[in-house]
């Protein structure tokens, strides 16, 4: 019930009410608690006027950003070439059809949602068109992909010329030498956090009075457990990919040459976007690259690099496309 996305087809727009479900579940909430808080001050249990009125205005206000969200809605303006996002009649967003880099679906935490991503930001968050979907069966989506993406796809990209990327000569991300290219990656701040946990192992070690006062298996873990994760960090910044366009091949080199992994040009299935987020909050988004394992029907996914923002993600794709001549 509450990933039922509501959506109006018209013949030359489409509205979208992404989550109208929660217009809805704001009155009955702003109801039910309502209630609950006469009963509890004719009952003498919040026997203050002043916190009836602060409990009042709490649910009014956690109301009113609930039905905000519900009355959000996104229209596909086929007329005019725009999407606009509007609140209560009001336009808080729009972009024309031609800077929409695509509309597909995002994941977070589990339940799926379709959103949109412009041609600016094609690895943001993006714009979300859809509620949230746990699963795949579920009937509202099921219409929603019948009958929305299609039409999304006759208003917006049907009549769209096709995208003739220009060709790459000079890479940002990459180091070439002799054919071989290298991704390049800041190595500094891994490698003092790294060092930094090492020498936190070295001083309780040579600090027996450490969390002496603690049971063994607390001192333990805190002496060694900073060692692993600095020894990881640090082998990290001395692992290398690199991009061998002679031989044809994807080359992984650990820490002093000692292992060395190879994958064929061949074996590259596409590229997967990973977006992280620590407590809520965003920590990154990685490139990996999505391999077939021959002769075992397994695939594999090779890390890449990490960033901190998104817009410099699209370029770092189209130069590894380049090299990987696709």
């Amino acid at each position: 019930m509450m990933a039922k996305t509501y959506w109006i087809n018209e013949p030359y727009t489409l509205t979208i009410y992404p989550v109208r479900v929660l217009r809805l579940l704001s009155i009955v909430y702003f109801i039910g608690f309502t209630a609950l808080g006469i009963y509890l001050y004719m009952s003498k249990v919040m026997d203050s006027t002043y916190l009836l009125l602060i409990f009042e205005g709490l649910i009014v206000f956690i109301c009113l950003i609930l039905f905000g969200i519900g009355e959000r809605k996104v229209i596909f303006d086929g007329s005019n070439q725009q999407m606009y996002t509007k609140m209560f009649g009001l336009t808080t967003s729009s972009t024309p059809f031609d800077q929409i880099a695509a509309v597909t679906p995002y994941q977070v935490m589990g339940a799926t949602s379709y959103r949109v991503f412009t041609k600016k930001n094609r690895h943001g968050k993006g714009i979300p068109i859809s509620g949230g979907y746990t699963k795949q069966t579920n009937a509202n989506l099921i219409d929603y992909q019948q009958e929305v993406l299609p039409r999304l796809n006759e208003l917006v990209f049907a009549s769209r010329p096709p995208e003739v990327k220009q060709a790459i000569y000079e890479f940002r991300f990459f180091k070439e030498e002799g054919g071989v290219y290298t991704i390049t990656k800041n190595k500094i701040g891994g490698l003092v956090i790294g060092i930094l946990l090492c020498a936190l192992t070295i001083y309780a070690l040579f600090h027996p009075e450490f969390m002496s006062d603690e049971v063994s298996y607390k001192r333990i873990l805190v002496t060694y457990f900073p060692l692993l994760i600095g020894l990881v960090l640090i082998g990290a910044c001395f692992t290398s990919t690199s991009f061998d366009k002679n031989r044809r091949q994807i080359i992984v080199s650990y820490p002093g040459g000692i292992i060395r992994k190879e994958y064929s040009f061949d074996d590259f299935i596409r590229f997967q976007i990973v977006r992280k987020s620590t407590n809520f909050v965003y920590s990154g988004t990685e490139v990996k690259a999505l391999l077939n394992i021959p002769n075992k029907g397994k695939t594999r996914e090779l890390f890449l690099r990490n960033f901190t923002g998104t817009k410099k993600i699209e370029r770092f794709i189209d130069e590894a496309s380049t090299i990987l001549g696709i």
